[in-house]
Order: C-alpha cells, then structure tokens, then sequence
C-alpha cells in the first residue's frame, strides 16, 4: 500500500519524515522497470539523481506491488556516491574548453572533455566502480603521457584536466563501495555483479508497514531452527556485530507466491472499507472470528475470479495471514506464538530499533523485525479499544491484556510527555497452561526428589511461600503448587493482579474461585481490601487458599524525594517509570531509625484507583494515598506501619527530623558543561586551540566547527576575529584528544560580560543564592536584580558580587512601595546559570536549587542565612515565645524549604495564608517552627545578619508537639524511672525531647527504648483526612527500598511504606483454618524474606512462624555472563520453637540446596536423616507413617519416580503434551487412586503396587490420548 500524501507519478518520489529518521519512497507501480539498484544501471542512476537533492534521507523505499527497502548503510553508501556526483554538477564550468585551457591550449580537448563527461553525468550515476576505475585509468594515461618529457607547456596545460581526474578518483577511493569491492577493482568490467553483492533489499509485503530482514545473515553462526505454527520458521544466530543472539523469524507472509500476495492486497482493501466499531473490540475473539470468515469467503471469491487455484488449507493461512494485518497485531502476533518468547521490548521512536525479546533458551535476543510508526500508532490504538482506557499526554500510560488464539500477554505501553520519544511497548508472555513440576525437571529448575519432595508436602496441606526476585520464575512455581492440589479440594485465589493460570484451571475441572482486590478494574465498583478478601474467602468453607503478591500505592502525582546521579530531585512518583533506577538512591529510615540513602530496586505501578485519601497533618504536610497503603506510627516504642484507612484525626505518623547531607558535596559548577546549549562563546581557549589545529590539521579543524570562513577566524585579532561557541570547542577537543583547564576560560554570550567558566561553590557563593531565592529575579534581558531595604545585606550581595564573579553591580534606590535598594548585576551568563541551576526567574516560580541539598551542611546553613535573611524573621515575645518564619508565594519553594530545613534537622510547619491587599495576586505559604531546640539550632547554625535578638526562655516540662503515647507499665519494663520522672506514671504521653532525657539519666534502660529515642524522627498528629472520589480512576504507584522499605514522599515530607507483603502473611497466619495455603514475595533467600517481613515491615512473628516452607527461585548466570537460568536454590522449612532470630535459634532448616557444580537440587543431611518437623508433622496424621521415616521416605521417593516416569515416557514417545497440566492433574489423580487400592486390599500402603497400578494406569493414558502402543 502505497501511503503517499500527495499524487506521485510513477517514478516519482516523495520524502517522508517517520521518527527520527528521513525516507524516500519511490513510486514503481506502473513503471516499466524492476525496482533493483543492484541489477538496472537506470534504477540507480535515477536514485543517485533524486538522492543528491535530498542528502540527509535514510532510507529508500520502492513501491512495486511490494516494498523494497535499502537500509541506513546502504541508502549511506549511494548518498557517498550522490555528493560527490552533486558536487561535480554544481561546476559544469570544468567540462568546458577554457576551464581545461586556462594554462594554455591543450591537445585533444574535445577527447578529454567527452572523457570527463563520461565520467562525471554518467558512470557515476550508473556504475560509480567503473567511474572510479575509469578514472584511475586516464590518470594511468597521464601519467605515461608526462613521463615522455612533453614541452613545460604541456605540463602546465594538462594541469587543469589531471587536477579533475583527481579529485574524482581520491574521493571515489573513499567511498564505502569502492572500499566493499576494492579486490575486484583490477580486471573490472564493468556490469552489475558487483553490485550485486553490496545491495540487499528487503523486500516487504505491500500490506506491512513492519520491516523484516527476510535474508539470514551471511557470517552467522546458526545457534538453532524450529518451526512455530506450521510455516513460521524461526532461527537463532550468533553474529559479530551484537553479544546478543538474533532470532531470525520468517513468518508465512514471506513465503507465499506473487498471485497470493495479490490475492491479499485485494481482500485487504475490500475489508479496510469496514472499520470495525469500538465495541466490538470489547469482545476481540469474536471480532478475530468474524473477519476471520469474512476473509475467507473473500479470498475465495478472488481467487475463482482471478482463476487462481487454491486448496483449503492454502485459503485458511491467507485468511489468518488478513486477520494479523487488519484487526490483528502482525508480526506481534508472531512472536507471541513462539513458547520460548517470555518478554517482548518495542523501544521508541518507533523504526529506529528493532524489536527485543527474551528467549526461554537464550535469554536476551534481538530480532529482524523493526516496527514502523505506523505500526505503534496503530498498536496503541487496538491496545486502547480493548482495554476502554485511554492512552494520551493526559494519560501517558496503559496497562491491558492480549489475548490472541495460543498466547496470552500482559502489555504495557507508555507514550508523551513521559516518553518524550513517541509510544514505546512492553509485552510479558504468560504461558498459555499452568508449569507442572515434570516440566521443571525438564527444564532444570527442580530435580525429580525436589518434585516428589513438594508433592508430598502439598499433599500434607501445609503453607508454602515461594520467594525470588523479578523474573526468577516465582509465580510459575506458585501455579504448579496450584496443579498438585488434588482436585477434589476447592481452591480460592485471591491476586490484586490476575497471574495465575485459573481459566485453564477451572476448564480442567477444578473448583476454583478467583477473587480479586484493591485493584480497579473496568466498570468495576468498590474495591475489597486483601484482608477482607481474605476473611470472605474463610466465610466460602474449607477450600485452598492461593494468594499472589498485593500491594498498595501512592497517587501517581505525589512527589517522593529521589537522589538521581548525586543529584536531589523531588519528582512525580509516576515520572520513574520507565526510567533508569540502577543509581537513584532515596532517604530511608534504617534498623537504627536514622535515615540513610539506600537504592531504589524497584518501581512498581498498579491499576487505576477511584478511591483516594488525602491525609493532611498538624505540621501542614500532605499526601494523597490508597486507602489500603501504610504510613507509620509508633506503639511500645516500635515504629509500625498502619494503613491510612486505619487513620483518623489526632493519629500520630512518623516523619523525618533530619534527613542525610553532604552526599554531593561538590566544589564548583562547570558552566563550560552547564550552558553548552546555550548559545555561548568561549574566551582564553587561544593556546588550546593552536595545540588542536598542530593535531588534526585546520582542514580537519574547520570543517569540524560552525566557521563561517575558516577555523583560523578564532585565532585572527581585530575586527575579523570571532570567539569559538563552547560545543565547537568541545567537538575539536574531543577530536584532538586535547584536554583544556576550565579554569582559564571564561563564558559569554552575545555583547554580555564574562564569566569564568569555573564557579567554585563557596559558603559565600551559597549565601549568594539564597539572597537570590528570597530577594533577586532574572530581567528579560537576563540582568540579575536584588531589591532590599537592609544595609548590612545590601553591602554583602554588592561585595559577593565582585568576589565571587568580579561583577561591579550597578545600586540606585527606589521608592515604588517604600524607599528600597535595587542592585543589578549586567551578566547574561549569570542570569544563565540561575536559570539552569533551578533557583527561578520570579517570586512564584522561586524553587531552592537541587545541588544545595547534597552539600556539607555547612554550605546549606550559608544558604538558608542569605534566605532567611532576606524572607525571614525572628520574634521573641513572653506571650508567643520564640519563632523563626518565612514567607513565599511559590509552593514549590514552600515544599523545599521544608525538605531542605530537614537536612539540618529542623521540622517546620507550614500553612497557607490567604493575601488579603488588593495588591497580592498570590496566597503566601508560611514557613515557622517555635520549639525552642529548633530556633537554637538555627541561631547556632544559621543565624541573621540582619540583627540578634535574646530567645525567651518559658521552661516548659512537656511539649504538646512530638509526643509519645506509652503504656506505663511497658514504660517501666524499658526504663527505670528515677523519683524526679516518677509524675510519668500518672499520664499517658509526654514529649519525645523529655523522653529522651528521662532514658540519657536513667541508669538503667532497654535497648529498644534508647534507639527509639535517640531515631530522627518526628511523632506529627493527622490533622484532616479527605475521601477523594476519581470518576476514571487513576494508575497508582510504589517503590521498593532494600532493605527497609520506607520512602520519603508528599507535601513537606512524610515517611511512606511499601506493604506488598501484608495480605500475604494474613492469609499465613489464618492457613491452618484451610488446606494448602500458598504465596509469593520478593526475595533472595529465607532470611532476606525474614528480614523484610519482620524486621522491615513489622508483620508480627507469629504470623511468619506460621509459613511451613520456603522456595526460594533465582535466576543463576554462567560464567560469561552471556546466559541466565532460573532455578530453584533452596526448599527450606520454617521451624516454630525459635523467638527473637531464626537464622540464629535454627528456625531455618534447609531441606535441599542448590549446587552449582552440578547444577541441581542436593537433599541436606536433615532431610536424608528425617530431621524434618514438618514432614514428621505430615507423618504424624497418616498411621502408616507415623514414627516410621522409612516409610516416609519411600513415599517421596516414590513421587519422584512417578515425576521423572512421566518425563521419561514424553521423551520416548515424543509426547510433549504429556508434561502439561491436563496430563499431570489426571495421573495425580491416577495416583491417589492407585494409594487408595493398595491400602483396601492390603490394609496398608505398599510403594511397589502402587507404582505398578499408576504406570498401568500412565500406560493407558497414553494409548487412549495419544493412539500409542
């Protein structure tokens, strides 16, 4: 299909920008040639003609029937060729007598012009090799001719033709063609073998716009071949040019004949008149099965009319090939179909990457398939009308489903503003059936005992927690723990996302409730939480219980502070999605309830939420949360997370008192890097520039920079001389590999004075910004202003200002709304670096600059100085005591102010307050704190310049902020009070500064007690909290933060929970009330989840102690890194008889380990031995078992021999079906019928009967399904 915009004859072209990138598309349809570069002189004579007016094209696209598409190198190859033709063209002069003769009269002019001629408006354009040798020749010819010792006039004369020749040859030999065919060069002629040789189309079906390199490459090792959905061919390669694999697919559509490709193009134009209506998208199976039969009926009626021959199979591939490339998903589609396929990546911009996947066996791969723009606009579209949500700049991301016939996907997809770059995809494969433990052994994540070791144990009905990280295979273990169960249990699962397999389940005839919570989904009402969907599912009888991860989150707009590469930010939480967060690092309380920086290791995004909370506090701070998210509290001197549903006002939440400083503290600020972009010029770079031209040559040296006449320009004095733009002089540097001092440059911009291009960032330099925050703003013309009444502070700006930048400022007063002092400073560049620094231009815009948060606290307090120097006040009164306030019209500098007032350990409040005078446009935030610990610090760290007054001392015992509800007898068992404390007794809460001082004077006080108060935190009283109702919902968010996992987030700083795992360890704590109960969670072993839970989360050890067993799976890599298994690396059991630490007091009891060198499952000595309290537990209710291990023993074993008897058989017989779910629920079943026979004849359990029964009955099984003998 054809997409030009405007009428394009045939050969005519059009260039038409997609992304990034330029493409010429030629129209052939009607045009009496081939469209082949390679083979037909005319064809590329007529793209060398088109590409040398239109040089910056990527890519070259003919349109005959089908697409026929030069890539980026070779498209770049005829561009070479084209420049040098054009260039030649625009000097027709040269193929003139008196442009040959200008030396005098030459011999045989005509000769040599037609020579030229030939060259120049032919052989170039046709056979650029053959001008190029053609070229060389006649040099050779000259070269003969001037060696016979002709007259000088001769020598003189011929210089004009020798000069052309060799200009036309030296650049030819330095073409990428004459480079590709230079060992054919001698003895070439002519023709277009070569040719040949250099250029591949890829030769695209006209109905695609996705690109596919169809050809294998050349130099490739062939890793593997199969086939997938009959004609799919799928091929894996190991090339030079990337570490990862190619999977190489070539879908039927590229294998069928010309008439079918006509037969589809026509079909698909009669189907494009119908637009299929947004809801029938609802249903897209339906929809797929109705043009599926429209298509059909269609390409047999074409094909009777066209009288072309087609069987009915032939028929059915064309009809699924439309459905793909109409309603479908193409070459997604695909992919998708391929079992080894588990992630597919579509990078942005669309066309200029190729699609990414992960192999099962291969792990990261890239594939031959690059999807166009049109392909991601028309994705995103069907992804939007399946789903009923939107995808805009309002809505930048999109969570759905795909189903196709086959496969299964979750799909993500963000777009702008968050992608800057367009709409880019990611598509999770879920297995289409449930993974069975024989598939397991077969893929070498389990062993045959560790599969008979977990059937018994799910058997025994116990709780089973399977941890791992992401992409370790956890919840494909979790699903074959739900296909051991046997199926005459009920099963309930309760998911927030839906994961497990339970369509499939339930088809296999398991009673199976699926519940979902917290989770939104369409048309959806309100939501339960996972602890009343828990307690519902108890309410639903005796039934197994599957719970998969459930978290909760924050709104999506909330900020949470972040230090991204040293650093601060505060961002949208929503904003690090799909963003780098291998080096972000956040404020967060450790096990000593001091904040440290740990890493952010995971971002987390969940479904649209109606129902929000705004929860507002007494110090003025605010966050908007899901009602089932957690902020934390305090109870026994223990800081523990409590769900904001759970709040109400007066509710005490833990916030930050000191957050930690000097982790960027850096020196200076390098403009020379800083203001690349911003149209400025360099000054003292002359030596450095003299060193770079002696290196590369001024050729080299001008053509590399913006020189208007030659790089000498830069050099030369007086009026013809010009400063060099800082990214010319970096791009030469670079080049000449030439290192420069920034230190002796110097910064302009246009006629503005410099700035040396090194600031080093002083305390004074920090002082300087924070009269700029309070007091300046940035003219138009980008003059720095400063406006203050105070003399002390108008004689420190004026001073800073010559010190720190040598700028004499231009001071005159003003008397617009009294008598003031406006200092200006003339200095584009300064008003440049304010800019880039963040600090903003006026007062609503004002922000502190991110780069103060991270440096010593020293600089910070110079900062806040100049500041509070200029917005601030300090009053001291009997009646109101001591405050330190200040003023701003800009929230944003409300909300850093707070955060940076933090980093010293001060807790501000701040109320907004309504501007009253006709003259303010804005309301004022206020920023005070009164307690007299905080006003001391400040006057001690920070001070005034402006004046020092006497703080009032009131002496209070008990301050009404940052109080401690205790429970007096806990109190006593965690410190003894001395008489002086003993009033404690008669209250119930008292200050945590008085707390504190009652622990530092007693002689004896728990551990507990003293790092609670000695934590920088600060106990804040909820003040209101808002139900927010949302008509459509909004995606909420969370992170996750080994190991503590709290966060800092929201209006002034509040600590933030991440409570994945709570739902989880309730239905733990309930399982002995149902059968088998069994999870998932993140993490690495049994102690990291132990860690997590208990220590990090709070979830009491009760109800960790009532986990029976973990499975911890991994992913593990071979040695060059290249390759990546999952495995499972520990089955451990949960004993009970520990209290404080289990790894310590042996509450972890490794059953079977991962060994690496041999890559499987080892049994430990404790299971070999029968040192196993939960086994003996199992054992204890079954007579034949109880104190007799042996007995126990066979029996797992036997499982494991009934395991690997089923992979044995589906290797024999090539029965892959035989490891799936259907085949393994039925002889499970078989199984248990098997034990049940043995035991009515024998009266007891007997292993080798019932072995012998359960192969009679797999033999069976496997003649009547599958017709085997």
């Amino acid at each position: 299909m054809v997409l030009f915009k405007k009428k394009v004859k045939p050969g005519e072209h059009e260039v038409v920008k997609e992304g990034a990138e330029e493409v010429i598309h030629i129209n052939y349809e009607s045009y009496p040639r081939l469209p082949s570069i390679e083979d037909d002189a005319i064809v590329m004579a007529s793209v060398i003609e088109k590409l040398s007016q239109s040089p910056s094209v990527n890519r070259v696209v003919f349109h005959q029937k089908k697409k026929y598409e030069y890539g980026y190198s070779q498209t770049q190859m005829l561009i070479e060729v084209a420049q040098i033709y054009n260039h030649f063209i625009k000097q027709k002069n040269i193929l003139t007598q008196a442009a040959l003769e200008v030396f005098g009269s030459l011999p045989d002019t005509s000769l040599r012009i037609k020579n030229l001629q030939n060259i120049i408006l032919n052989l170039l354009r046709t056979d650029p090799i053959g001008a190029f040798v053609e070229s060389k020749r006649l040099l050779r010819e000259e070269k003969i001719n001037l060696s016979k010792n002709p007259t000088e006039e001769y020598k003189a004369a011929v210089q004009p033709y020798l000069s052309v020749l060799t200009e036309i040859y030296s650049l030819l030999a330095g073409t990428k063609i004459i480079a590709i065919a230079k060992d054919s060069i001698d003895g070439y002629g002519g023709g277009r073998t070569e040719y040949k040789k250099i250029f591949h189309p890829t030769i695209i079906p006209d109905f695609m716009y996705t690109r596919l390199a169809a050809t294998p490459p050349l130099d490739g090792e062939l890793l593997d071949s199969y086939f997938v959905s009959k004609n799919t061919h799928i091929q894996l390669f190991n090339t030079k040019e990337t570490i990862k694999p190619l999977y190489h697919v070539n879908p039927p559509e590229f294998q069928i004949s010309e008439d079918k490709y006509e037969l589809l193009e026509l079909a698909r134009k009669v189907l494009a008149e119908h637009q299929p209506k947004a809801e029938e998208f609802i249903d897209p199976e339906k929809m797929r099965d109705t043009f599926f039969n429209i298509g059909r009926d269609l390409i047999t009626e074409l094909s009777q009319h066209k009288k072309i021959d087609l069987k009915f199979n032939e028929i059915e591939e064309l009809a699924n090939i439309l459905v793909r490339y109409t309603v479908g998903f193409g070459l997604i589609e695909s992919l998708l179909q391929d079992d080894n396929v588990q992630d597919i990546a579509i990078n942005s911009p669309a066309g200029s990457t190729p699609i990414f996947i992960v192999h099962g066996k291969y792990d990261e791969c890239i594939t031959n398939i690059v999807p166009s723009i049109e392909d991601a606009e028309s994705w995103a579209s069907k992804f939007r009308l399946i789903s009923a949500r939107p995808l805009d700049e309002a809505n930048p991301v999109l969570d759905t489903e795909l189903t196709i016939p086959g496969a299964r996907a979750r799909v993500a997809i963000i777009s702008r503003p968050l992608n800057p770059t367009g709409l880019a995809f990611s598509i999770r494969r879920h297995r289409d059936k449930p993974w069975t433990l024989p598939l397991f052994i077969k893929n070498g994540m389990i062993d045959d005992l560790a599969a008979g070791l977990l059937s018994f144990i799910i058997d025994g009905n116990r709780s089973i927690l399977v941890a791992g990280t992401r992409g370790s295979g956890k919840t494909s273990v979790l699903g074959s723990v739900l296909v051991e169960i046997m199926r005459k249990y009920r099963v309930i699962t309760i998911e927030d996302v839906r994961e497990l397999p339970v369509d499939v389940l339930i088809d296999l005839g398991y009673n199976l409730q699926a519940m979902k919570v917290r989770s939104a989904l369409l048309k959806s009402g309100s939501e339960l939480g996972a602890d009343e969907g828990i307690r519902t599912s108890l309410r639903m009888g005796d039934s197994s219980l599957i719970v998969g991860e459930i978290r909760s989150s924050i709104k999506g707009n909330e900020k949470v502070l972040i230090i991204d590469n040293g650093e601060t930010k505060r961002i949208e939480i929503k904003n690090l999605e799909g963003k780098d967060i291998s080096n972000i690092y956040i404020p967060s309380m450790d096990f000593d309830l001091k904040f440290k920086l740990k890493r952010i290791i995971g971002f987390i995004k969940h479904p649209k939420r109606k129902k929000l909370l705004e929860v507002t506090t007494k110090t003025g701070r605010k966050i908007t949360v899901t009602p089932d998210h957690s902020l934390f509290t305090h109870k026994n001197f223990k800081i523990i997370p409590i769900e904001c549903h759970n709040l109400k006002e007066g509710s005490k939440i833990i916030i930050p008192e000191k957050l930690p400083s000097n982790y960027n503290n850096i020196n200076s600020i390098n403009l020379f890097e800083m203001l690349e972009d911003e149209n400025c010029r360099v000054e003292g770079y002359e030596e450095d520039l003299r060193q770079i031209i002696k290196k590369i040559g001024y050729k080299k040296a001008s053509e590399i920079s913006s020189c208007t006449q030659d790089i000498y320009q830069y050099l030369r004095s007086g009026i013809q001389h010009s400063n060099i733009s800082i990214s010319d002089f970096k791009k030469l540097s670079q080049e000449a590999n030439q290192n420069f001092n920034t230190k002796t440059l110097q910064i302009r911009r246009g006629t503005s004075e410099k700035l040396p291009a090194n600031i080093h960032i002083t305390k004074d330099f920090c002082r300087f910004l924070g009269y700029y925050v309070a007091e300046g703003y940035t003219q138009e013309s980008g003059s720095v202003v400063f406006s203050n009444g105070d003399e002390v502070i108008i004689k420190d700006i004026i001073k800073s200002s010559e010190n720190l930048f040598g700028i004499t400022p231009y001071v005159r007063q003003t008397r617009s709304l009294g008598i003031s002092t406006q200092i200006t400073l003339n200095n584009k560049i300064l008003g440049l670096m304010i800019k880039k620094l963040g600090c903003g231009r006026i007062a609503i815009e004002k922000r502190v600059p991110p780069i103060v948060f991270g440096l010593s606290e020293d600089k910070i307090c110079e900062f806040l100085k100049g500041y509070f120097d200029g917005d601030g006040s300090q009053t001291s009164k009997l009646s109101s005591g001591n405050r330190i306030a200040c003023s701003t019209i800009s929230k944003g500098l409300a909300d850093d102010l707070m955060y940076l007032l933090l980093n010293l350990g001060i807790v501000a409040r701040t109320y907004e307050k309504k501007e009253r005078s006709s003259i303010g446009k804005h309301n004022n935030y206020i920023i005070e704190f009164k307690q007299r610990k905080y006003v001391e610090l400040f006057i001690k760290k920070i001070g005034f310049k402006k004046y020092k007054k006497t703080l009032i001392n009131r002496g209070a015992s008990h301050s009404k902020q940052n109080n401690v509800d205790y429970n007096i007898e806990i109190l006593e068992k965690n410190v003894k009070l001395k008489r002086k404390f003993r009033h404690l007794r008669r209250h119930n809460s008292c200050g945590k500064e008085y707390l504190k001082k009652v622990v530092e004077e007693s002689e004896n006080a728990s551990e507990l007690i003293k790092t609670f108060v000695n934590g920088q935190f600060f106990l804040d009283e909820v003040k209101s909290i808002k139900e927010i109702e949302l008509e459509n919902g909004e995606y909420v968010y969370d992170l996750s933060v080994e190991p503590c996992q709290n966060f800092i987030g929201g209006f002034g700083g509040i600590m933030l929970h991440n409570t994945e795992a709570f739902a989880l360890f309730e239905a733990m704590r309930v399982g002995a009330l149902a059968n088998t109960v069994a999870g998932t969670i993140h993490g690495d072993s049994p102690y990291g989840v132990f860690d997590r839970i208990v220590n990090d989360l709070q979830v009491p050890r009760t109800s960790f102690k009532a986990i029976d067993l973990i499975i911890v799976a991994n992913p593990v890599r071979s040695a060059d890194g290249l390759h990546r298994y999952r495995r499972v690396t520990q089955i451990t059991e949960v004993r009970k008889d520990w209290e404080t630490d289990p790894l310590a007091e042996g509450g972890f009891v490794d059953l079977m380990k991962y060994d690496s060198k041999t890559d499987t499952l080892v049994p430990t000595e404790e299971l070999i031995n029968g040192d196993s309290e939960i086994i003996k537990s199992i054992a204890s209710n079954i007579k034949e078992w109880a104190g007799n291990w042996g007995a126990v023993w066979e029996n797992i074993l036997l499982r494991s021999k009934m395991k690997r008897t089923i992979l044995d058989y589906a290797k024999k017989y090539n029965i892959p079906d035989l490891l799936e779910a259907k085949s393994i629920i039925q002889l499970n079943d078989e199984f248990h019928r098997a034990s049940d026979i043995v035991s009515q004849e024998q009266g007891k359990l007997d292993n080798e009967k019932i072995f012998f029964y359960w192969e009679e009955s797999l033999k069976k099984y496997i003649k009547l399904n599958y017709k085997i003998q």
